[in-house]
Formats: structure tokens, C-alpha cells, sequence
């Protein structure tokens, strides 16, 4: 066995969507220390607003557990799997889920992109402009995306919920 299987590390766990604050209960009661970042915000209704707390990242909750711990974590029947690369699950560093912790405390508005940042080299992958590759020049809220298309040296704006947009390893 190894160090790193006896060692607490904190690792992500996927949940079925909309399960996360469930998953953490299951957690609290069976005395396995996790984290689930929640922010709050005013959701309006017709007849009345109101503050509610929700997940800062859908569908993940963070556990604190040595590795060989992990069945336990995956047993809860909310639990999807344990996040990892090449078929390894990859420890969370503490220091990343500390800043989480400080964002969140400090009252700043926090936004949630994911995978997309400034300057990624994206392809559009269906719709009319299926095959194109460019950079991504700007992330406008979670529907539009300013591209950058370098075969043509134009900008345009792209709709992602109708246009799909994979970042390209190059």
C-alpha cells in the first residue's frame, strides 16, 4: 500500500445533478469530512424573491479522505464517480480549495466558466461554420462567444447554445 493511498487528501467527487447538498448530508452523518462551495443569490419568482444557496460548481462535491477510503464516498447512491486523469484519481490541492473558501467568504462575485479561458484555441464543432478554428478573444456570460477565426482575420460572435465549441490541443 501506498503513502498516498493512507495519506487524507481532498478529491472531487462527481453527483447526479441537483444532488450535491444531499450527497453532503449523507457525508456529515457518516463523519467523512467534505466541502461543498455554495453561493448565495437572489432568485426572482412572479410573487416573491428570495435568497437561496447553490452549488458554485454543479454536480462536484469535495471530500477530504485517504484513497483507499474512497468506497465509502462512492456507496452514497447520489454519487457518480471520483475525478481523476488517465484512469488515476487526482488529488485537490489544499490550496485550492482553501482560495474557494476565501472567494466565498469575501463576499466578491464569483463566475463559473468551464474549461474556457481567454486565449484558448477552440474548433466549432457543428452548425454553419462546423470545422472552423480560432481563439477564444472573450467569454461574454454563458451564451456568446466572441471567436477570433485566424483563417479569415474576422471576429464574430458564436451562440453556444447552438454552435458546440471544443477547445483544440495543439
Amino acid at each position: 500500500m501506498t503513502n498516498i493511498e493512507k495519506t487524507a487528501h481532498w478529491y472531487a467527487f462527481v453527483t447526479r445533478p441537483r444532488h450535491e447538498k444531499k450527497v453532503k448530508s449523507y457525508l456529515d452523518g457518516t463523519g467523512i469530512e467534505s466541502y461543498l462551495p455554495l453561493r448565495k443569490s437572489l432568485n426572482q419568482w412572479k410573487d416573491r424573491r428570495k435568497w437561496v444557496e447553490s452549488p458554485l460548481f454543479s454536480c462536484y462535491i469535495f471530500v477530504k479522505i485517504p484513497y483507499i477510503y474512497r468506497y465509502d464516498v462512492l456507496k452514497a447512491t447520489s454519487v457518480v464517480r471520483i475525478v481523476g486523469f488517465n484512469n488515476q484519481p487526482t488529488p485537490v490541492r489544499d490550496e485550492e480549495i482553501e482560495a474557494v473558501r476565501l472567494f466565498l467568504a469575501s463576499n466578491i462575485d464569483v463566475n463559473v466558466h468551464d474549461g474556457f479561458v481567454k486565449g484558448d484555441d477552440v474548433r466549432i464543432n457543428s452548425g454553419p461554420l462546423s470545422g472552423m478554428e480560432g481563439y477564444l478573444v472573450d467569454i461574454r456570460g454563458r451564451k456568446w462567444f466572441e471567436l477570433y477565426i485566424s483563417v479569415i482575420g474576422k471576429s464574430i460572435l458564436v451562440d453556444f447554445t447552438e454552435n458546440i465549441v471544443k477547445k483544440v490541443q495543439k
